[in-house]
């Protein structure tokens, strides 16, 4: 019987796919050591397009578009070459304004290619590449902590984490370039303040749910450890946050996928001789691991499993579940299904 991964894990494999949005070129190697911001992969494609339709500039009849066009796809051409030529008394010309390609000659118009722009996929993670995306980029692996959160904007950061008191110390002189973290209900008024002084990643315990569409368009990675609406961080996940003040961290904030088990995760790289292996460790027994418990009315509660039933149970709303048995802080022991259980420590 297993459970989706703690939340907590000491000897975490992070895996990242770093991707071009289009083909190009891949510029790292199967077992290469990479760092944050090495490149990864690039492509050099047009810096922009010109569409000249000689049909109709020219006012010619179809049948004689193949006398008048010049050039071919797939040509290149220089500033001042005659791309498209109609003799007569008075005779017109289309001429490249600069150098480039020809990549398209269709229904009577030409398409012309010019200038270069290149774009660059970057490592925002230090390990190991794992795999190669063949014309794209690679997957990065690296093992260590992490802390794994309920929402993410989609963004990636890197920096120190700063344990901040929004109330006191918004205007600090070291929240520059930190992850900051902040452990309450934080608005969107405090949100758009960090980012306007400039930390490079922000966590919250939880988020106003109103805020959701305007923090998805932060330019910063923005996570939430609880999701949206009051809640209370558990003393585990408050200890880990302690401990990981002042220290460099990744704060990756990627969009949960509760399909694959992706969520979004504060993670710092550990690599030791016995985590530094590229693939996932076996899960352990879940008997004696600590859990956060979500369904009502015990959300956010902490507990212990102390069983796994095998069989199948009906629970109290009709909903046939695997179960989990927990003896609560206060000693009470219930019956929780599986679906309403985060694991906490690994």
């Amino acid at each position: 019987m297993t459970l989706k991964n703690a939340i907590i894990q000491t000897n975490h494999l992070l895996s990242f796919p770093v991707e071009l949005p289009v083909p190009g070129l891949v510029n790292v190697h199967l077992g290469e050591r990479v760092e944050a911001d090495d490149l990864i992969a690039e492509a050099v494609l047009p810096a922009r397009f010109q569409v000249f339709d000689v049909l109709n500039q020219f006012r010619l009849k179809e049948s004689q578009l193949e006398v008048c066009i010049k050039r071919l796809a797939g040509e290149e051409v220089k500033r001042g070459d005659v791309i498209a030529k109609k003799n007569g008394l008075i005779s017109r010309i289309f001429r490249a304004p600069e150098d480039g390609k020809v990549v398209a000659v269709r229904d009577g118009r030409v398409t012309l290619a010019m200038g270069e722009k290149t774009i660059q996929a970057r490592t925002p993670i230090a390990g190991t590449v794992a795999e190669i995306i063949p014309g794209l980029g690679a997957v990065i692996v690296s093992r260590g902590f992490c802390v794994r959160g309920a929402w993410g904007n989609g963004k990636t950061g890197l920096g120190c984490l700063l344990n901040l008191d929004l109330v006191n110390e918004i205007n600090l002189p070291e929240m520059k370039d930190a992850v900051v973290f902040v452990d309450s209900l934080t608005a969107l008024a405090e949100l758009k303040a960090l980012q306007e002084k400039g930390a490079a990643g922000i966590m919250v315990s939880s988020l106003e749910t109103a805020t959701r569409t305007e923090v998805e368009k932060f330019e910063i990675p923005v996570m939430s450890l609880l999701g949206f609406g009051e809640a209370t961080l558990d003393p585990l996940s408050q200890s880990a946050m302690e401990e990981l003040h002042g220290k460099q961290i990744t704060l990756v904030a990627r969009k949960a996928d509760p399909y694959r088990d992706l969520k979004p995760e504060l993670f710092q790289e550990r690599e030791t001789d016995e985590t530094a292996q590229l693939f996932a460790e076996p899960e352990p027994t879940l008997i004696g691991r600590t859990a956060r418990l979500l369904g009502q009315p015990y959300f956010g509660s902490v507990g212990k499993i102390v069983e796994l039933p095998q069989e199948i149970e009906r629970t109290a709303s009709g909903i046939q579940s695997k179960v989990a048995v927990i003896e609560r802080e206060d000693e009470t022991v219930i019956r929780v299904p599986l679906e309403n259980l985060e694991i906490l420590t690994n």
